[in-house]
């Protein structure tokens, strides 16, 4: 298997002023460090824990929105993150995964489930 496509913190800044645009909210970074952290984490989890492509999506879903690193739509930059990278490394994303995302990324922000648990429901969900 080839390295997989990795998001960079620029596209994951779009990707937030992007739902910002659509849904409203404010813009701006609370913590440059703790997103750049966030983000790092997909490397983390390729190089050091032989993640697969749903561990790695996981990894910017679940790290993105506990850093609540932007003022506002930390989760939904973290779906965007998450699902954007999938479809980059050839995962169809097509099917209709909204309710069911949109319930485990609340689950996620109540510390209901890990990052581990959403990459078995990604693979779940898109397999």
């Amino acid at each position: 298997m080839s390295s997989p496509l990795f998001l960079t913190l620029d596209q994951i800044i779009l990707f937030h002023r992007k739902g910002l645009d659509l849904f409203g909210g404010t813009d701006g970074i609370r913590d440059e460090g703790a997103l750049q952290s966030a983000v790092a984490q997909s490397l983390q989890v390729y190089f050091y824990e032989n993640g697969d492509l749903f561990d790695i999506a996981s990894s910017y879903c679940f790290h993105i929105a506990q850093a609540q690193a932007f003022l506002d739509g930390n989760k939904r930059t973290a779906v965007a993150a998450g699902l954007t990278f999938l479809k980059l490394n050839g995962i169809d994303t097509s099917v209709d995964i909204t309710l069911q995302f949109h319930e485990a990324m609340i689950q996620i922000a109540n510390q209901q489930i890990n990052r581990k648990e959403l990459a078995h429901l990604l693979r779940k969900w898109l397999s």
